[in-house]
């Protein structure tokens, strides 16, 4: 990925900009927006969560019955027959490890143990905190500790259920961290090299820090449903997407325009794409 000239914001401006364009998750957004019954909003939700793509997710859930949504999924996972705009079968970048065998595995573990119904896998997975939801998640062949925390906080920010988040879940993964570490050296003028001697107390400050900011202060509400005050999960993303900021991969507004694109090459061939399109941000 190339890096781009652009003029590079200090992480609160950057979070209210994604806060207020919805840019912070673009496709929860469209989800909220969008009327599709439960079974096809579980179709679509599994196959984001596999692929990570939203026209792949609106095209298998567009199947019309369980068998053709397994012949879909199947063709898409195997990856030797084109899409119907006659390209190869796409995967998000952080799903880009779901081909070949890790993809055949994925299908056969899915299909035995969803054959009947693919669209159970939300309420399998369903869990009071973030941690019962990833240690669901990861039970299935394909799903690590990433995917899983995606799914937690699409249960509570698409579907609305109670689950909780702390710290401790968001800051395993290495980019929320780096971003966390690298605003702590620029408030407290750390040279580059700079090491925490308590990195835990670091990464709590800098988190207590920015829900004040973000919450307490300027009473940003979460999207898409803005029914709560932002909280852990909305910190997580925005760290993440302020760290490729910096590093010239993130100009404004990157997801909703990249997610734009993505479902293009779907629209004639997927009704749901049409609709999602038209429910994105942007």
């Amino acid at each position: 990925m190339s890096k781009r000239n652009y003029d590079k914001l200090d992480i609160i401006a950057f979070g209210e900009h994604l806060l207020r364009t919805e840019d912070l998750d673009p496709i929860y957004s469209a989800l909220v927006r969008m009327e599709m019954s439960a079974q096809k909003r579980g179709l679509w939700l599994l196959s984001y969560w596999i692929f990570y793509h939203a026209g792949v997710a609106s095209y298998l859930a567009d199947a019309d019955t369980t068998e053709e949504f397994w012949l879909r999924y199947r063709v898409a996972a195997d990856n030797h027959l084109p899409t119907p705009a006659g390209d190869r079968w796409p995967r998000g970048h952080e799903r880009r490890h779901m081909r070949g065998r890790n993809a055949e595995k994925t299908f056969d573990h899915l299909f035995r143990r969803y054959r009947n119904a693919p669209e159970d896998f939300v309420g399998a997975v369903q869990a009071s905190t973030c941690g019962e939801v990833m240690k669901k998640v990861q039970t299935h062949v394909g799903f690590g500790p990433w995917i899983g925390f995606k799914v937690a906080d699409m249960l509570e920010r698409v579907y609305g259920y109670e689950v909780s988040f702390d710290r401790a879940e968001v800051f395993i993964f290495k980019d929320p961290k780096k971003a966390a570490l690298l605003f702590w050296k620029e408030q407290t003028k750390q040279p580059e090299n700079a090491k925490p001697r308590d990195e835990q107390q670091v990464l709590k400050q800098v988190v207590d820090y920015l829900i004040g900011e973000f919450a307490v202060n300027r009473r940003w509400m979460a999207p898409p449903t803005r029914d709560r005050l932002v909280g852990i999960q909305e910190i997580e993303t925005i760290l993440c997407k302020w760290k490729s900021h910096l590093n010239g991969h993130y100009p404004l507004g990157n997801d909703i325009t990249e997610i734009r694109a993505g479902l293009q090459p779907w629209l004639e061939h997927s009704e749901t794409a049409q609709q999602f399109l038209e429910a994105m941000p942007g």
